[in-house]
Parts: C-alpha cells; sequence; structure tokens
C-alpha cells in the first residue's frame, strides 16, 4: 500500500509541473534573424530584448544566427523544436529583422527591424501578438525601413523548384 501511494504521488507530482509548462506555451515566437558582422542585427538584439521585456505579450525569442557554423545549426535546431522550419528556410542568411509568428498557426503575422525604437518594436508586436492568427504577407520591403512587412524571402529558387 505504502509503494502504491508513492506512485501515486509522483504521478501527481509530475502532472502539477507539466500543466504550467504546457500553460506557458507561448502566443508568438519572434524569431531573430541576426549575424555579428551586420550592424543592424546589433542594433536590433539592443532593442528587441527591450522591446520584449516592456510588449507585455506572451512571446518567445528564438534566435537564428548565422555569425558561424555552430550557430548556425543551434538556430536550425531552434526552428525545428518549434516547428517552424518554413520560417527559417525562408530567410537564413538575411540578418537584421525579426519575423513575428503565430506560434498555433506558425503563419507570419510581420516583422520588425532596427529603423524602429525599442518602444515602437514594443507596440508593433503587441499589435502583431493581438492577432495571434494572422496571415502571411510579404513585400519588397526593406530591412532597414520603419515597416512591419517583411523582406522578401531569402533562399526562393526563380525558377520555382
Amino acid at each position: 500500500m505504502k509503494r502504491l501511494s508513492t506512485i501515486f504521488a509522483a504521478a501527481l507530482v509530475t502532472t502539477a509541473f507539466a500543466v504550467p509548462a504546457f500553460a506557458a506555451s507561448p502566443d508568438v515566437y519572434v524569431v531573430n534573424f541576426r549575424n555579428a558582422q551586420d550592424t543592424n542585427s546589433a542594433k536590433l538584439d539592443g532593442e528587441l530584448s527591450t522591446a520584449l521585456a516592456i510588449a507585455g505579450v506572451n512571446a518567445e525569442e528564438v534566435v537564428i544566427d548565422t555569425s558561424t557554423a555552430a550557430k548556425w545549426e543551434k538556430g536550425a535546431h531552434e526552428a525545428f523544436d518549434r516547428d517552424i522550419v518554413p520560417v527559417f528556410n525562408q530567410w537564413v542568411g538575411l540578418p537584421g529583422f525579426a519575423a513575428v509568428v503565430d506560434a498555433n498557426s506558425k503563419k507570419v503575422i510581420g516583422c520588425v527591424n532596427s529603423a524602429f525604437s525599442a518602444s515602437e518594436m514594443a507596440e508593433k508586436i503587441r499589435q502583431m501578438a493581438a492577432i495571434s492568427e494572422g496571415s502571411a504577407y510579404l513585400s519588397r520591403a526593406s530591412i532597414t525601413t520603419k515597416t512591419t512587412k517583411c523582406p522578401t524571402a531569402h533562399n526562393v529558387d526563380p525558377a520555382g523548384l
């Protein structure tokens, strides 16, 4: 009987810890495409962490860093673990912006870049997180001008193959 009680107690403890982990899953991923040699990446890094802190949304930053092969591989694993490999594939190698991705649908809602201040970025992330079921939209937007439209896909085969 004592053994049964111990097993039951262990099951309750395991369940108690599993529930908060599920409840803590983010509403959006903020996928930071960066490279140490890119000046826009350095500026974005400084503003993005502050923006996420003041945005007050349930967001998780995912860093895709192409500075070294090891960091590139780590970023690929981060994308795989969150089931956002198509987002990774689309922009890996194009640093200096962050894509806001709906954590449930895996669709890109929009992007922010180093042209935004931390407070402006926080407001845009807050707005994008509020719709959390957005449709991806792409444009030929610059990664250095103020826009929430994402840059043109970086890794697309022009022949469509």
